[in-house]
């Protein structure tokens, strides 16, 4: 068997199937770091930019949130999710590498965490001082980690999607 780039004599082993044929593992590494476009910039504009706005994301989400009603977590950090990914998407002007994508995930939950740490410290304190056990009052004052959590877990997932360019519908 040959690689059907550099025609190098390949073992079924180490043989990579393509569309258009057989290809040595060296060839496959060559063509996938040609795809592989992101320089240190924008690296670093990702990760402080995403956890800027995530972190912005979280805030207008818990404010809206406590004024509305929490349920509305549901549909805004989706939303909030989209935005961050498509804004960082045009920053960086079309450049990608899978490294990149994950440093996008890492910035968006940095950036959401010290709402979810900020939330929590009150409730740790009235238990550690108040020592009540009372199931609802832990629900209400817990109520506002929950929904930041769920922040997280919506918008992430959204915005890894827009930035990596993944189409789910065509």
């Amino acid at each position: 068997m040959r690689c059907i780039k550099c025609n190098q004599p390949i073992c079924v082993k180490c043989a990579v199937r393509t569309p258009t044929g057989y290809a040595c593992r060296s060839c496959i590494r060559a063509h996938q770091r040609t795809f592989d476009t992101a320089t240190t910039r924008d690296y670093l504009v990702v990760f402080f930019l995403g956890g800027f706005l995530a972190f912005l994301g979280s805030i207008v989400v818990s404010l809206i949130s406590s004024i509305i009603w929490g349920y509305i977590v549901i549909f805004l950090a989706p939303t909030a999710g989209v935005l961050i990914g498509n804004t960082l998407r045009r920053v960086v002007r079309g450049h990608h590498s899978r490294r990149l994508n994950w440093t996008m995930v890492a910035a968006v939950i940095l950036g959401g965490l010290p709402l979810v740490l900020f939330s929590l410290l009150p409730g740790l304190f009235y238990f550690l001082y108040a020592g009540s056990a009372d199931p609802l009052s832990a629900f209400s004052i817990f109520g506002s980690v929950i929904w930041q959590i769920v922040y997280l877990v919506l918008s992430v997932p959204a915005a890894y999607t827009q930035f990596a360019g993944i189409r789910l519908v065509r």
